[in-house]
């Protein structure tokens, strides 16, 4: 978890819809950017520990969906929204500050 803001992307670096893997500290991040909002989960599924940025985002959903058994995460609340995950990954608040995009403790 994270317990400070940490700048880990450009504005112009992830177009809309789209999705990216960030780190910040030790933490890789999948960084989603859905109707012009910005979601941050951890990248690695909670089933088979496999690369979520590596998946499909489903924007319509606000999920993204493990490139591996097929399991899908809530891009605002890391819940695992089909199986064989059961287990939820972390989520990360965002927020742009003038060009920048910082991960950090969701509020």
């Amino acid at each position: 978890m994270l317990n400070d803001w940490v700048k880990v992307a450009k504005v112009s670096n992830l177009r809309d819809p789209d999705m990216m893997v960030v780190n910040a500290g030790k933490n890789e991040i999948l960084l989603a950017k859905v109707n012009g909002v910005y979601y941050a989960i951890n990248n690695v599924c909670s089933h088979a520990y496999a690369m979520l940025d590596q998946g499909t985002l489903h924007a319509d959903a606000l999920e993204v969906e493990c490139p591996l058994h097929e399991s899908y995460f809530h891009l605002e609340t890391g819940a695992a929204r089909h199986p064989p995950a059961e287990e939820p990954v972390a989520t990360y608040g965002v927020k742009v500050e003038g060009d920048d995009i910082l991960v950090g403790p969701k509020a």
